[in-house]
């Protein structure tokens, strides 16, 4: 504090002394001029013998914010020096980006020293901090880390709805639950994560958002709202429950769904349905022509159990929709980062829970209300740079085939019902095929969730079953088509032992394999189907 308040006036008391001397200097001056050199010396900083960057706030900011970056000066004894002049630049001039103050000095208490910087343009920026400190003719400068700003809202283009993880968290791929039984009650408690991510328009996630949930069928729980991570994921868990789904009459698929003021473009169903290939009897049709291109007929058959009852894909096609505030999707052609007039964008209806399919909304449908005027509302005709942004995802409910769905749901497709047994021959050492589809009662593939999901088992003879279709099931045509193979039992000697000897007369075997499939990633059940009974001759 002494030194301190020293420095303050010798700048002061030696320019008394100077000025106000003649150029005669009387005797004993010299000392005097002597110690106002030494004043001018001592309170001069000098450079420190350390610049270091230390820190940012916040870690992550956004367009607009104000992020913090701090130094600091050490001096040559490793302690922090204060009251040493520092000045900031930038290292690449960045258009919209702004320091505040460019000159400061560090304190007393860490000689640590504050800049402020500002990105206020329409773009996501990034730029690198230099801090320099001057003193008896050196420098000492500190480079920060790259600080990169990203976007500031969500956008409607990147928000992401899927539900299963598939590859790692956040990512969809499990787009059934097994939740009906053989005589179409419902199996309440199936579960499966849905994950929405919310990114803004430069692909960078949302910290934080809030995220709401709406369903046609089933529960979203437990809150039905969520806030996203650290990479923008919001994460719900979905379950079997009542309502159930809507009952839809069956329609056509085409390319060219409806878009308008009312109408959202969606398709009627998910192309991982296969609707392009649809046909009224896909079990029957297996191994025709079909042109994908054609509006297809969304297959259909009477139930046997229901009176009644028609029976289509869609009537377990259950419709979800997550909710959060941003922006609506735009193409930004001049690169300024907001929308202009011209410039194509993607306008969005008020959020509705889509029951029936139908791409608009109807009096019966769950909907929010962004507007406030009491009634559900379609596109406004403008870009929305702040309203309700939110996007569709569908899984379908599935179960599994009664003895009065008969053929129907079930086809044997190699070797034929018809071949003669005797005819149907595996060789010492080799295998057979066996092929048949399958399909639960709406024409629908069973849900198959586990990598183990499979036919095996089942074989009575010198023979055994192994599978050669399983796993994941990634989509969800109108059937299955299923797979195995019938091999010797004999293995070929590895130790050049004895070969087995061929069966002489060959030797009959029956299979009539085991076929599992997993309703759900989280504790699923397995559904349980065994596959037509096939038998052959192994020499």
């Amino acid at each position: 504090m002494r030194e301190a308040s020293l420095c303050a006036t010798c700048v002061q008391r030696a320019s008394i002394i100077v000025f106000k001397e003649s150029p005669l200097m009387r005797p004993g001056l010299a000392p005097w001029v002597a110690f106002a050199s030494l004043l001018f010396v001592a309170c001069s900083s000098p450079v420190p013998a350390t610049l270091e960057f230390v820190d940012q706030s916040p870690a992550q900011p956004r367009l607009g914010e104000i992020t913090t970056l701090r130094f600091r000066a050490v001096d040559s004894r490793g302690q922090p020096q204060a009251g040493t002049p520092v000045s900031f630049s930038l290292q690449s001039e960045v258009p919209g980006v702004e320091l505040s103050p460019e000159e400061g000095v560090t304190n007393a208490e860490d000689g640590i020293v504050s800049v402020q910087v500002v990105a206020r343009g329409g773009r996501v920026a990034s730029v690198v901090v230099v801090a320099t400190a001057t003193g008896d003719g050196e420098s000492k400068t500190a480079v920060s880390p790259v600080v990169s700003f990203a976007g500031t809202t969500s956008s409607a283009r990147q928000f992401t709805f899927q539900c299963g993880s598939f590859s790692g968290p956040g990512s969809g791929l499990h787009h059934a639950i097994g939740a009906w039984d053989e005589t179409r009650n419902l199996i309440a408690g199936v579960k499966v994560s849905c994950i929405a991510h919310v990114g803004d328009r430069n692909g960078d996630g949302i910290i934080g958002a809030q995220v709401s949930f709406l369903t046609e069928a089933g529960t979203i729980g437990p809150s039905a709202v969520s806030a996203t991570d650290v990479v923008g994921n919001a994460e719900v868990l979905y379950k079997s429950s009542l309502p159930l789904p809507e009952d839809v009459q069956p329609v056509d698929f085409t390319w060219s769904p409806t878009k308008d003021e009312t109408h959202t473009g969606e398709y009627v169903a998910p192309l991982w349905m296969h609707p392009f290939l649809w046909t009224e009897n896909p079990l029957a049709s297996y191994g025709t022509q079909i042109n994908p291109y054609e509006r297809r007929p969304e297959p259909r058959r009477n139930d046997p159990i229901r009176p009644g009852k028609v029976n289509n894909p869609r009537d377990n096609l259950v419709s979800l929709i997550a909710i959060t505030s941003g922006e609506e999707a735009y193409d930004d052609n001049n690169n300024n980062g907001q929308w202009d007039t011209g410039e194509e964008f993607e306008d969005l209806t008020e959020p509705f829970v889509d029951n029936n399919d139908n791409g608009t909304w109807d009096p019966h449908e769950r909907f929010v209300d962004s507007n406030g005027d009491g009634k559900w509302t379609g596109k406004n005709g403008r870009h929305d740079a702040s309203t309700l942004i939110w996007v569709q995802e569908r899984i379908l409910w599935t179960g599994w085939a009664h003895a009065l769905d008969g053929p129907e749901v079930f086809r044997q497709i190699r070797p034929l019902p018809t071949v003669d047994p005797t005819t149907f021959i595996v060789d010492h050492f080799g295998s057979q095929t066996v092929e048949f589809l399958v399909s639960d009662p709406w024409y629908n593939r069973i849900a198959q969730n586990s990598e183990e999901d499979g036919c095996n088992g089942g074989a009575s003879g010198p023979v055994k079953v192994a599978p050669t279709l399983t796993g994941v099931a990634l989509t969800y045509p109108s059937f299955k088509f299923e797979s195995y193979r019938v091999q010797d039992i004999h293995e070929p000697p590895t130790d050049g032992g004895e070969q087995p000897p061929i069966n002489s007369p060959p030797a009959p075997w029956t299979v009539a394999p085991t076929c599992y499939y997993t309703a759900a990633q989280l504790e699923g059940h397995s559904v349980v189907i065994v596959g037509p009974t096939v038998s052959g001759l192994v020499r």
